[in-house]
């Protein structure tokens, strides 16, 4: 499956981007780029990987990741990016198959907590 992550041009004048100093903006255009996302926007990332990976303390990012509240998701390690299927190619066949493949591998907890928060996550 392809890792390639398009950023329309539109994000940096993008009316909550504009509101974030460039440290937030950096770290949100990580997250949303970064070698450990996958096509439905929900993946684990741990701290220390994040803070190896952007050289932000990892002290600090628990307080970065706060200001995001509303456009993701942080519980035990894993991220959820809200809106991020929205922004996939969701008429390809391929990609909503690759999305179904990812939500089979999220842990219940989080799966408990995403199906309040927005995402096309449901339990049979």
């Amino acid at each position: 499956m392809a890792k390639s992550r398009l950023i329309h041009t539109k994000f940096w004048s993008d009316g909550w981007i504009a509101t974030l100093n460039p440290l937030e903006r950096y770290l949100y255009l990580y997250l949303l780029t970064n070698e450990h996302t996958n096509i439905s926007g929900i993946y684990e990332l741990p701290i220390n990987i994040m803070a190896f990976e952007t050289g932000i303390d990892s002290e600090m990012l628990p307080k970065m990741l706060e200001r995001f509240k509303g456009k993701i998701y942080y519980h035990n390690s894993w991220m959820c990016i809200k809106n991020f299927i929205k922004h996939q190619s969701s008429q390809s066949k391929t990609v909503k198959i690759g999305i179904q493949e990812n939500l089979k591998l999220i842990p219940e907890e989080i799966i408990d907590k995403l199906i309040g928060y927005g995402y096309p996550i449901h339990k049979v």
